[in-house]
């Protein structure tokens, strides 16, 4: 299941990208591609396992299916700490 590295990865660049913001990231926006190669289910399990003991532990990821190819973080949801 490739989409477990992948959520692992997106988990990844996230937190480096909410440090930036001194903040709770609440949720993470994602375009995801039907021709994409990756499954909406099996990413969304695999971004709730890889995000526990992280600081994303309780964000969401919403998810917006396309008709193309990307994978792609369109948005942050970040709280002010």
């Amino acid at each position: 299941m490739h989409e477990l590295s992948i959520a692992v990865s997106l988990i990844e660049a996230v937190e480096e990208e909410a440090a930036k913001h001194k903040g709770t990231v609440e949720a993470v926006h994602l375009k995801l591609g039907a021709m994409s190669g990756v499954v909406k289910d099996a990413l969304c399990f695999g971004f709730e396992v890889a995000r526990e003991g992280t600081s994303l532990a309780a964000a969401r990821l919403i998810v917006e299916e396309t008709g193309g190819r990307e994978v792609e973080v369109t948005g942050l949801e970040i709280i002010d700490d």
